[in-house]
């Protein structure tokens, strides 16, 4: 693989610097000059791109950390040690992208303290708080293995093998939970979220969409560790992540289709509206084409087909948590939501500010392990600095890449 030249590092330096400059000004406009200043939301939409991007695509991504773990740790599955520390980071950076998304829906975030202290059991948002910080809680302790090797504090290690299982067991409940309790949340909306996307089983579709778009972000970023940051993987372990993602889309399409034959109106996938264009969009997104392009030999055999693979889940399931948060509700609403730059550039900035934690995490802690086994020979590592890295910056991925 070849470094990358003088000028197109240059040029992703100013895009990052932009993307900056953007982002602290949204983040002075919403905290110092309100929402109408800042948004395009109103009485009609009070949620918009910070819920449904920020917060709903947020935790539904960070799925696959407590997948991965719970496989690793509770099923025994070895075969995905290599992803696990990479996945639960993944998990963390995206609740802390949650939790900064928060601050700018609720604008006071001064008062994030309340629901701690200020109960009320009886408000989905409520335990949606709560989840949020526990689970946030639970990942920076299963993560903090990584700051321990790098500083070398043994005692800390060992303190925190014998809690582990523990914390795997809770950080899978408070995860299910979350995942599921966000699509509860939308069970107030009944008479005003459109057919196509209101259930009485949204939290099962959210639980078990979160899941399969989780673990195919779990493969787009490894394909990216292999390309850009000389990280070494074997194929076969994204091979069987993939696997799992089919299972669970497979599972997702039959549950949601029978969920809306049992309600009885299932020629609303055939109107003649707007919405069943998304919807349509998101199901072929989410759905039918990765479903058939990951059974395809040629896909399987190649990083790049599976990380354009795992790019479309990713993008349906961005689909459908945008519908249920803005498009499906936007009919009932009568007036037309399009979100402010400001809203789009906050959104960014968090995003960004995550994706460059993740790169330093990578190249600084001992995030993959010292030795992989990988099928072909020449996946040889050299250890720099008592951690497993890469002899050479190399995609080993498959040879076709």
């Amino acid at each position: 693989m070849k470094a990358p030249s003088f000028s197109h590092s240059l040029f992703w330096r100013v895009v990052v610097a932009a993307i900056f400059a953007a982002g602290l000004y949204s983040t002075w406009v919403r905290f110092f000059e309100g929402l109408q200043a800042s948004t395009n939301l109103s009485n009609p939409v009070p949620w918009g791109l910070w819920v449904g991007l920020n917060t709903l695509c947020g935790v539904g991504l960070s799925a696959g950390g407590f997948a991965i773990a719970a496989a690793v740790y509770i099923l025994g599955v070895e075969r995905f040690r290599p992803v696990l520390r990479a996945s639960i980071l993944i998990s963390f950076l995206g609740y802390l992208t949650v939790v900064a998304g928060m601050m700018f829906e609720l604008g006071l975030p001064w008062r994030i303290w309340h629901p701690i202290f200020m109960w009320n059991p009886r408000s989905v948002l409520f335990e949606v708080a709560w989840c949020v910080m526990l689970y946030t809680t639970v990942l920076t302790l299963e993560f903090a293995p990584a700051i321990f090797e790098r500083l070398h504090w043994r005692k800390a290690n060992e303190w925190h093998h014998r809690i582990l299982i523990a914390l795997v067991l809770v950080g899978v409940l408070l995860s299910s939970e979350h995942q599921s309790f966000l699509g509860g949340l939308y069970l107030i909306t009944k008479g005003k979220l459109h057919p196509l996307w209101y259930s009485t089983q949204l939290p099962a579709l959210f639980f078990i969409s979160a899941i399969a778009a989780g673990l195919a972000l779990v493969i787009m970023v490894m394909h990216l560790c292999v390309r850009r940051l000389g990280v070494r993987i074997d194929l076969s372990i994204l091979r069987d992540v993939s696997r799992v993602v089919v299972l669970m889309l497979i599972f997702y399409a039959l549950f949601r289709g029978v969920d809306m034959f049992s309600r009885g109106d299932p020629s609303q996938v055939w109107k003649l509206q707007p919405e069943t264009g998304y919807f349509w969009l998101e199901i072929a997104l989410l759905v039918i084409l990765p479903v058939i392009l990951y059974n395809m030999k040629r896909v399987q055999a190649s990083s790049r087909g599976l990380y354009f693979t795992s790019a479309l889940v990713v993008m349906g399931f961005m689909a459908n948590r945008i519908n249920v948060s803005i498009t499906g509700l936007l009919g009932a609403a009568g007036v037309y939501y399009v979100p402010k730059w400001t809203e789009w550039a906050s959104s960014i900035f968090v995003f960004t500010v995550a994706v460059l934690a993740f790169r330093w995490a990578v190249l600084n802690l001992p995030i993959f392990p010292r030795a992989v086994e990988p099928q072909r020979a020449e996946t040889t590592w050299r250890s720099k600095q008592g951690y497993g890295w890469p002899e050479r910056p190399a995609d080993v991925l498959s040879q076709g890449d």
